[in-house]
């Protein structure tokens, strides 16, 4: 898998394509770098993407419009925003469904992409998730719910459902056999890295803190 700076160019470069894009931003914490008795603490905030308030987004996105690239043949010039919501390529690959299991933040971002898109999504969630995350999820046009199962089955119910209808999944885990989307939900998270990286500039960080949870 590529995670370098090229892949990663590549990923910002298609999230730029969309009108809500922003760069979040880098935030420095000096009040809790002095308490610490550290030179610096700096904080991505990701809660202005996409106004989304999650980074989660980044994959899905840039999964899915991976995905129709690939599908409808597009090239390196045609992998954006305008191209793949013309009303060309709607007629040429027709509606879409896209379909994931979520705790939340990563079946908003595929709902989220898949509305902007035009395209359709359905997002199944574990027993017990919030009903507020259910509403924000159906807001974006999603079909939604909430399972009774939980998260592990709620991904298998998903995978299910999409080798029956014909769906795509785009899920943020990995198991033998279904590697590509994720790596490319993966990749998408690069756009973060790139971003921090300009940021920072000639500043070098002696450590990094990252969020891992689920396959990613």
């Amino acid at each position: 898998l590529n995670f370098g700076l090229k892949q990663a160019e590549h990923a910002r470069k298609f999230h730029q394509s969309f009108p809500e894009y922003t760069k979040t931003p880098l935030v420095e914490l000096n009040a809790l770098a002095e308490k610490l008795k550290v030179n610096k603490i700096f904080v991505k905030d990701e809660s202005y993407r996409f106004r989304l308030n999650a980074f989660k987004v980044l994959g899905g996105s840039y999964a899915i419009g991976r995905y129709i690239q690939e599908t409808a043949e597009l090239n390196e010039d045609q992998f954006n925003y305008e191209t793949l919501t013309s009303p060309e390529l709607k007629e040429k690959l027709g509606q879409m469904t896209f379909i994931t299991a979520t705790d939340g933040n990563h079946g908003r971002g595929v709902a989220w992409t898949a509305n902007r898109l035009k395209q359709h999504s359905v997002v199944y969630m574990p027993k017990g998730s919030a009903q507020e995350r259910l509403d924000n999820i159906k807001a974006l046009g999603s079909d939604a719910s909430i399972t009774e199962f939980n998260y592990d089955d709620a991904v298998r119910l998903a995978n299910k459902h999409a080798n029956e209808n014909g769906w795509i999944m785009v899920q943020d885990t990995a198991w033998e056999g279904y590697e590509k989307i994720p790596a490319w939900i993966m990749q998408g998270y690069t756009t973060m890295a790139l971003e921090i990286v300009e940021d920072l500039g000639t500043i070098k960080p002696t450590h990094l803190f990252l969020q891992a949870g689920v396959g990613a």
